[in-house]
């Protein structure tokens, strides 16, 4: 387990290229293991969608184009609901949260912290989901997540630059939060979704 949890990790922070293979013997020597926990640990990250092995070598998942649709399908029909669901829901100190990181954000993007940006940008997203209160929700959007941090760790230098709009675009969704506007939290949240995809296939197209 803790083989799989350290790969899982490096794979999300971007340590391993999109398409590149993973070799058992080199990562049970890296992580200090036998080749028993590497094998368990590629059984698992292949369920979790972060490894591939078609017939050859295992490597490190390479999102097509259809991919990066389906993915984003997916996250815009579950975003949006835990968004209609938190626009009831969401405490003041939900509300508050979503301020801070905000202006974490502000402050990260004047330091050009690439790393915690996307740790900020997925906090924001958390904190909406959490305020949803449906845990059938929340573990759907789990299997998402990790598929939605993977792609965007992978291109963050590139998306980044995009940081203003995404900061606009956040404080237009915590705006509808707060003023419990259901279909003006819906169509934010919806728009940020879209943008977030348009600018992820700008970036893998070059």
């Amino acid at each position: 387990m803790q083989a799989y949890t350290i790969i899982k990790s490096l794979l999300l922070e971007g340590e391993f290229h999109p398409g590149e293979r993973l070799v058992e013997v080199k990562l049970a020597e890296r992580l200090g293991v036998s080749r028993g926990p590497i094998r368990e640990a590629f059984r698992m990250l292949m369920q979790d969608g972060l490894i591939v092995q078609n017939g050859g070598p295992i490597q490190v998942y390479q999102p097509t184009r259809k991919d990066l649709e389906e993915v984003f399908q997916c996250r815009e029909s579950l975003e949006v609901l835990a968004t209609q669901l938190a626009v009831k829901k969401m405490s003041t100190k939900q509300l508050d949260e979503l301020v801070l990181i905000i202006e974490k954000t502000k402050e990260a993007d004047q330091q050009k912290s690439f790393t915690e940006l996307g740790k900020l940008d997925q906090a924001f997203h958390d904190v909406i989901i959490e305020g949803s209160e449906n845990q059938q929700l929340i573990q759907l959007m789990s299997v998402i997540k990790t598929k939605v941090i993977y792609i965007r760790n992978t291109m963050i230098r590139n998306y980044y630059p995009n940081i203003h709009d995404i900061i606009g675009q956040h404080e237009q969704i915590y705006q509808a939060l707060l003023e419990r506007n259901e279909q003006k939290a819906e169509l934010e949240m919806r728009s940020h979704i879209k943008n977030s995809l348009e600018a992820i296939l700008k970036m893998n197209a070059r």
